[in-house]
């Protein structure tokens, strides 16, 4: 296979993963992945809620919510909120900010040439992920956004319109990934009779 029919696959997938699946909240009693401990130390933040993104049974990746209170009001609340990301699956990042690019505007989230501004600082922050590394994104009201990869900082976006839009591809109740938002939110499981 070559490398553009590889990178075909692997965009698909991963468009497809955010995009077009539902996602499987984690079973009850599973522990919560943490934010890499400087995070959490420094912030003293508690978990909200966590889940799996999976596609056809695959894991994609673990996913956390953390907040001041232990409580999700929504993105632009007044307190600090990490989202942690535990990679099962490899990503590029050009595929990351393609997907993250794609999903802005699918909510439509700010204007083109915020998309492209962010996009672009992204891609001075963010590298390809490995299965097992956990990037944590750490939103700090007046302070901006700050992406960690275990406890090493990435880099910072200051734009404060950026932190509420990032996180809303996962918490905003029109995300193509329902069932994870809701056990991100800490929402109760809706049973299926």
């Amino acid at each position: 296979m070559d490398g553009r029919a590889e990178l075909s696959w692997k965009s698909t997938l991963a468009g497809a993963a955010l995009v077009a699946i539902g996602a499987w909240p984690q079973a009850a009693g599973s522990a919560a992945r943490a934010p890499s401990a400087a995070v959490a130390e420094a912030r003293g933040l508690h978990p909200v809620g966590h889940g799996t993104l999976r596609w056809f049974g695959f894991p994609i990746y673990v996913a956390s919510l953390w907040s001041s209170d232990g409580r999700f009001d929504g993105p632009r609340t007044s307190g600090t909120l990490a989202l942690v990301l535990a990679y099962e699956h490899g990503f590029t990042r050009a595929e990351l900010i393609r997907i993250t690019s794609a999903e802005w505007q699918r909510l439509g989230l700010a204007d083109e040439a915020s998309r492209t501004r962010w996009a672009a600082a992204l891609a001075g922050i963010w590298s390809d992920v490995a299965p097992g590394q956990e990037i944590t994104t750490l939103v700090v009201p007046g302070a901006g956004t700050e992406f960690f990869d275990g406890g090493h900082s990435l880099g910072r976006i200051a734009d404060e319109a950026f932190g509420p839009a990032y996180l809303a591809i996962l918490l905003d109740p029109r995300s193509a990934v329902g069932p994870l938002r809701g056990a991100l939110i800490g929402a109760p499981a809706r049973v299926q009779p």
